[in-house]
């Protein structure tokens, strides 16, 4: 492995017994580097001219730019801290919208105990600053264990003694969003598509290039440091809306039929056994309850959103 302050980094797939040497420039631990979001903000990290200790389960070594340390760990586990000597900073954006217990994914795992692990490594390798990504509508009674988890996590971060930032976007749009890479692929199955009640619930989606812009502007922006941050893209979109703009993207034509959300409700329980689902009990509660917010604050420490939701003109018809 080259080391140098110009050169650039290769790539790791497990511990080794050197440290990287100190360098000029910052050094940012990034957890969750290979997943949607995480790439978007690896690239936006490299750009400010940091390097990178991207910690992932699943990395890309085939894939790795220069300034790019890439540790393959997952984060509830040991071996991999050693790597956050040097860094100045961390954002931590490891989460998964559903479990899989039998592959040892769960809510609490992922998120809580995620948490305690990166601020532990943050504490004992001097890191001051760290952002951590939540979700809208996280709190202690959420309806949802997704939610009650985020909240969990969040809990975490905010008994540190770190200089936190917690942001929590709505729904994130762009190449390998799952939430609309599963809606468009429902839209193109179903030439009659189902809504769930009247579909009036309101949806802010927002690109992921301005949540990756924001996050990285987090660790310079003293005045975010203990404040949580909502983020949503600059309009309020009915899931009616959202459905019908995916489908204009993809160039088809679909007819609506509403069902009752007793009915959906049932249908989505039953299915949740059926791999590769496409929506769970939990997302279905969340996506009727909607996903907004106020953006006047992250406006004020961040780039006001800009982009607005015009379907996933990223995927092609096939």
């Amino acid at each position: 492995m080259r080391s140098g302050r110009s050169s650039a980094r290769s790539a790791v797939s497990r511990p080794v017994e050197t440290r990287p040497a100190a360098l000029a420039v910052r050094r940012v631990l990034l957890t969750g580097a290979s997943g949607f979001l995480g790439r978007e903000v690896l690239r936006r990290l490299l750009e400010s001219g940091s390097e990178v200790v991207a910690v992932s389960r699943h990395p890309r070594p085939s894939q790795v730019p220069a300034g790019v340390i890439q540790v393959a760990a997952d984060i509830t586990g040991e071996g991999w801290q050693r790597w956050c000597e040097g860094c100045s900073a961390a954002i931590h954006l490891v989460g998964i919208i559903r479990e899989a217990p039998r592959h040892r994914d769960t809510f609490d795992g992922a998120h809580r105990v995620g948490a305690e692990r990166v601020v532990a490594a943050c504490r004992e390798h001097g890191l001051r600053r760290l952002v951590y990504v939540s979700a809208l509508g996280a709190r202690r009674d959420a309806t949802t264990a997704y939610l009650r988890s985020k909240w969990q996590g969040e809990e975490v971060v905010r008994g540190s003694s770190l200089a936190w930032t917690i942001v929590r976007p709505s729904v994130v749009f762009g190449p390998g969003a799952g939430f609309f890479t599963t809606l468009a692929s429902a839209v193109r199955r179903l030439p009659v598509f189902p809504i769930f009640g009247d579909g009036a619930y309101p949806l802010q989606p927002i690109a992921v290039g301005e949540v990756a812009t924001a996050l990285v502007a987090a660790l310079g922006t003293g005045a975010s440091e203990r404040e949580v941050v909502e983020l949503g893209g600059p309009e309020v979109l009915s899931y009616v809306e959202v459905v019908r703009r995916t489908a204009a993207a993809l160039g088809l034509r679909r007819s609506l039929v509403h069902l009752p959300v007793g009915l959906a409700r049932l249908v989505v329980r039953l299915m949740q056994w059926v791999p590769g689902a496409p929506i769970t009990p939990d997302q279905l509660t969340m996506l009727l309850a909607g996903s907004t917010c106020d953006t006047r604050a992250a406006s004020l420490l961040f780039d006001p959103p800009r982009q607005r939701y015009e379907g996933p003109g990223w995927l092609k018809v096939k």
